[in-house]
């Protein structure tokens, strides 16, 4: 059975809602039809629903940059260094973001331009004279979507206009509204929604769209990011009892392509399908070639703990500096290309066992593994569906053991969520590992587990910040210094160092926060030059 699958594929562009102007919020059509005048069929109301749909990624058309972009986030955080500064990522790192970077302006548009969709066809629908008994759920899926791209903007934004009707050119320029108030309406239209969603879908044209469990699951990250512990343990906890999902057996195959349809049928909850050729996801270009797109950081690999539940730190872990990535959580080999790796990729015609080549090693020494499909050439950025999965199951656990966590302390139930996660990924449980665990230590446990689990999701950015931890972990980054590891040989069999394979670290980007400033993006310069009532966030021009 699907789960909440959009195929780009099948969606069609809705041009009545699409029309970009110079002001993002002016996005009413100058020459098209307006949703009403044709919506007088099911099919018809569909189509428009789909074209709301889109709006969850950047189109094809966009630049390929920005159709990577959860795993870019990574790249804005202690995760991750880009050194590509005309990707537009790198500035945010290191503090020196300004309102006329692309990205900013391509988030702000791509959402609001999904909020206008989304009102138009709730206004159409209102006034079409159409009788169907799926007309309140076409409703409940578009108001889910818009309750999508607000918390997006808020979250990235802050106070943003709060718009719930159709495009209109008398109030084109709206001020801010509160982030409380936008997240109090996200909340009341998601518990609106909730009980008239399916939990699936019987006909297979119906297959992709939002489920009940996806608004659970969405319910919770938004009472956990508001730090409201009670209802986001009990909105993940209403998922979990759906027995609609269970974690995918396999977390390396999690993410490789071939699996996507065993995934869909366990793990996703709300995902983004692409078609090889037509719609390509482009996740490969982190990897493609020697191109230093996306560095794993030091910081991000020493996160990992050992297989036997224990961290790095402690004394009683067997860790071993000299042979680093032996008997390590097995997520860490799912999800980066380290010194010595194994590794078996076709590139440039040939197959290449040991990620050891200082071409790739002379960036930070990782680079990225998960989402690369296994053994495919690394040249397929148009002929790769690699699919985005922007809810899945394990967060749902992780939003519960959380929110849980804060709102009753470590009872059995957190231990029990963590111990899923940690027996699909073939390393002790927690409860063995760790037991007794305080709130505080316990905290700790889970928001590791979350970076760990949900890299290269585009978790950790909204994560840090939600936590008020920016300021702490957004230091300088490091990685391993290739001129010292010279020999083809590999060191995890235990022969340790040597004089040609030594794990010597260098600083690969000097950072800086601004705790009065950057939680925070700036609101686009093209919004601010047509809007006079839009004010800009402190500390930005």
């Amino acid at each position: 059975m699907m789960r909440t699958i959009i195929s780009k594929l099948n969606i069609l562009v809705i041009a009545l809602v699409m029309s970009a102007c110079a002001d993002y919020l002016d996005t009413d059509p100058k020459d098209f039809s307006r949703p009403e005048d044709f919506m007088n069929t099911e099919k018809q109301v569909e189509t428009v629903v789909n074209g709301v749909y889109n709006n969850i990624d950047f189109s094809s058309d966009d630049n390929l940059w920005l159709r990577v972009y959860p795993m870019y986030y990574d790249v804005m955080t202690d995760n991750a260094f880009n050194r590509s500064p005309w990707e537009g990522a790198t500035d945010f790192a290191r503090g020196t973001v300004t309102a006329e970077n692309f990205r900013v302006e391509a988030h702000w548009k791509r959402n609001y331009s999904g909020i206008a969709r989304a009102n138009a066809f709730l206004e159409a629908i209102e006034n079409s004279t159409l009788i169907s008994d799926n007309i309140p759920r076409y409703i409940a899926e578009v108001k889910f979507l818009r309750a999508w791209y607000y918390h997006d903007l808020v979250n990235f934004f802050g106070d943003v206009p709060l718009i719930l009707d159709a495009p209109d050119l008398e109030n084109k320029e709206p001020a801010r509204t509160a982030k409380s108030d936008i997240i109090a309406q996200i909340i009341q239209d998601l518990n609106d929604i909730i009980p008239i969603l399916p939990e699936s879908y019987d006909r297979p044209d119906d297959q992709g769209r939002i489920t009940r469990g996806a608004a659970y699951s969405f319910l919770s990250r938004v009472y956990l990011y508001e730090k409201q512990w009670a209802n986001a343990a009990k909105a993940a906890k209403d998922c979990m009892d759906l027995g609609k999902y269970s974690l995918y057996k396999d977390y390396e195959g999690l993410f490789i392509e071939d699996n996507e349809v065993e995934v869909s049928n366990t793990e996703a909850i709300f995902e983004v399908h692409y078609t090889p050729q037509i719609n390509p996801s482009f996740f490969q270009m982190p990897l493609m070639e020697w191109w230093p797109s996306f560095l794993p950081t030091l910081e991000l690999a020493e996160s990992y703990y050992m297989a036997n539940g224990l961290p790095i730190t402690d004394p009683n872990s067997g860790y071993d500096p000299e042979n680093p990535y032996m008997n390590r959580d097995p997520r860490l080999e799912a999800s980066l290309y380290y010194p010595g790796a194994p590794w078996t990729i076709e590139f440039w015609g040939r197959i290449d066992q040991r990620f050891e080549e200082n071409w790739i090693l002379g960036g930070s020494g990782f680079k990225p593994k998960k989402w690369i499909n296994n053994g495919k050439a690394l040249d397929r950025t148009k002929s790769e569906g690699t699919n985005k999965l922007f809810i899945r199951y394990a967060e749902v656990l992780l939003n519960f053991a959380e929110a849980q966590n804060e709102s009753a302390g470590p009872d059995m139930s957190v231990y029990a969520a963590i111990d899923d996660l940690r027996v699909r990924a073939g390393m002790a449980k927690l409860s063995d590992a760790m037991p007794g665990l305080s709130k505080d230590d316990m905290r700790e446990v889970i928001r590791n587990e979350r970076r760990i689990e949900l890299v290269f999701e585009g978790h950790r950015l909204n994560d840090i910040r939600r936590w008020g931890i920016m300021e702490d972990v957004m230091k300088d980054v490091h990685g391993y210094d290739a001129t010292y590891l010279q020999d083809m040989s590999y060191p995890g069999d235990g022969m340790g160092t040597t004089d040609k394979w030594q794990y010597k670290t260098k600083v690969l980007d000097i950072r800086s926060f601004n705790t009065s400033r950057d939680y925070v993006w700036p609101i686009p310069r093209e919004e601010m030059n047509s809007n006079s009532n839009m004010k800009q966030n402190p500390g930005y021009n």
